[in-house]
């Protein structure tokens, strides 16, 4: 992320935000592993769904002196950290909810880690 775009600790919804570009950021990590996620794939797709809505519906925050408000956003973006032993049905879940995010003009991006 760009330098001097982190936002105050604990902002609502969003962690980055770009003034020159006016890209919003919501950095999440999801634990694919728990027994519930590898039983039921299907709620890997209803929090990212969650996170998604959160950003389409942020209106305006302030904290520690910095404002965002929905005026100032021209790009939403979710940075979602998933381990790399998350299952196929679990990708599944994961490409359906990048496909919503897009539907939403939400740019969904997930990094594999260890």
């Amino acid at each position: 992320m760009p330098k001097g775009t982190r936002l105050p600790k604990n902002f609502r919804v969003y962690d980055f935000y770009d003034e020159k570009t006016g890209l919003v950021t919501s950095v999440k990590t999801l634990d694919t592993r728990t027994a519930s996620r590898i039983k039921n794939p299907k709620q890997l797709y209803t929090s990212m769904k969650e996170n998604i809505d959160k950003t389409v519906g942020f209106t305006k925050e302030t904290k520690a002196g910095v404002t965002v408000t929905a005026d100032m956003i021209s790009k939403r973006e979710v940075r979602i950290a998933i381990p790399k032993t998350t299952t196929p049905d679990q990708w599944e879940q994961i490409n359906r909810a990048i496909t919503y995010g897009a539907e939403k003009n939400v740019s969904v991006k997930i990094t594999v880690v260890k």
